[in-house]
């Protein structure tokens, strides 16, 4: 099959858009289909997928155009444009909006990717839930194992709760940095990595908080792998993939109850309140977590793997009503 896949921004650039759609490409590449990225931001071809920011790349002949969320420049294009385009476009929501470009896209787009209650809900919101069709979000399993060394290297000693996805809104970090300061827990230090602090919401070194900006992905690994607990406190989020990488290096998750933490809920902790995060906190205990599990759970339904057999199987359905 000929697919296209669309971001606003493409590997070897960080970020989780870019990171997830990387994967689903390349996933995709190996499983023996024919692979390209319709990119705003690129460095050009990149480990054997083209990238292009010609949009004369969507009047080709594709069996799937694959548009990562919406309400991003090259997405919101390719969605406002999707009745014009002869390609079928998928429309993996991500983050459901009620903008007018996504809204147009769930007019106008053959199939709708769903992966969390709020996709499914969405659908059903707009009475487009007949096109709905599950794609699950996933990793990839080469990609996401930590390794020892992220403690040694920042002089930490204790246990040590971590916090990736970086400095923006709706990630919450400064919040979460005062409530974990209130929980005052001995011989813990919480850190808090990102790679953009443009906004100016990282938060302030203090004795058990540890902010950081970190670009290299194998590091934040690394502290994924060591920490004791992972932390999202987002208050938006697609999935959070993050969840995924932390159940695979069986590493304990606290989370917010939203997107991926829902489906997720049965191997971590989720809340609702800062109240609720501050019990969790306080009540801490790694020994109560079924690591093996978590693990298994990942491993047989959430790596990118099943991300692109979601993606045939829903092609294969258009296809064949």
């Amino acid at each position: 099959m000929r697919l296209l896949f669309v971001v606003h921004r493409y590997a070897p650039f960080p970020g989780g858009s870019e990171i997830y759609v990387q994967a689903m490409a390349e996933a995709s590449r190996d499983r023996g289909h024919n692979v390209a990225v319709f990119a705003g931001e690129h460095q050009g071809t990149y480990n054997g997928i083209p990238v292009s920011s010609d949009t004369g790349i969507l009047l080709q002949n594709w069996d799937l155009i694959i548009v990562h969320g919406g309400d991003v420049s090259v997405q919101n294009f390719v969605l406002t444009n999707a009745a014009r385009i002869p390609s079928p476009i998928l429309y993996l929501l991500v983050l459901p909006s009620d903008s007018k470009e996504c809204l147009d896209g769930l007019q106008n787009c053959a199939l709708l990717g769903c992966s969390t209650p709020e996709d499914w809900e969405h659908c059903e919101k707009y009475g487009v839930i007949g096109k709905a069709v599950q794609v699950r979000h996933g990793i990839n399993w080469q990609d996401c194992m930590g390794a020892t060394g992220f403690k040694q290297k920042h002089g930490i000693e204790g246990a040590m709760f971590v916090s990736c996805g970086g400095y923006y809104p709706n990630k919450a970090m400064q919040r979460l940095a005062d409530i974990f300061a209130i929980a005052e827990l001995p011989d813990t230090t919480l850190v808090t990595t990102g790679y953009d602090n443009s906004h100016n919401l990282m938060p302030q070194p203090a004795p058990n908080i540890m902010p950081l900006m970190i670009a290299d992905r194998t590091e934040v690994l690394s502290a994924i792998y060591e920490a004791d607990c992972l932390i999202m406190h987002s208050y938006r989020e697609g999935f959070g993939l993050v969840l995924l990488e932390a159940q695979f290096n069986q590493t304990p998750w606290i989370a917010r109850k939203i997107a991926g933490a829902k489906v997720l809920a049965k191997h971590g902790l989720t809340y609702e309140s800062d109240a609720e995060l501050l019990v969790h906190l306080r009540n801490f205990s790694r020994y109560k977590y079924d690591a093996r599990s978590a693990y298994e759970y990942v491993t047989t339904n959430h790596l990118i793997t099943h991300t692109v057999y979601d993606i045939e199987m829903a092609l294969y359905a258009l296809k064949h009503p």
